[in-house]
């Protein structure tokens, strides 16, 4: 778990922005040497709605305390990015095989693996 930065959009409020705690799911120097130090993340949020109540395997959620949380959170699969390196802002902990399981899971459903 990561504490990263990640940039405004537009149109605004429909992904998230600004400095958030998200999971690492995805190494490209897994694979070689990248052009840039990058690392593939799936941003968290607090809130939890219908919207997540709905599709549980797209909004894994994660309980405070787990990979340094300090409040219950909802991984959003939908939202995976790519951030440059400078964009990490600190290490917050790391995940157990059972929280990691979900996550990975939708993360092959999602690119049909």
């Amino acid at each position: 778990m990561l504490l990263v930065s990640l940039p405004a959009h537009s149109p605004e409020g429909r992904e998230q922005a600004g400095v958030r705690p998200a999971v690492v799911v995805g190494s490209p120097e897994s694979l070689g040497v990248p052009r840039f130090p990058l690392c593939i993340v799936a941003p968290l949020t607090t809130r939890e709605g219908e919207w997540s109540r709905r599709a549980p395997d797209l909004y894994p959620r994660l309980g405070a305390g787990n990979g340094g949380l300090t409040k219950d959170s909802t991984v959003l699969l939908d939202q995976v990015r790519s951030v440059d390196s400078s964009r990490v802002r600190g290490y917050l902990g790391s995940l157990s095989s059972r929280d990691l399981d979900p996550i990975q899971s939708g993360m092959r459903r999602i690119f049909g693996l």
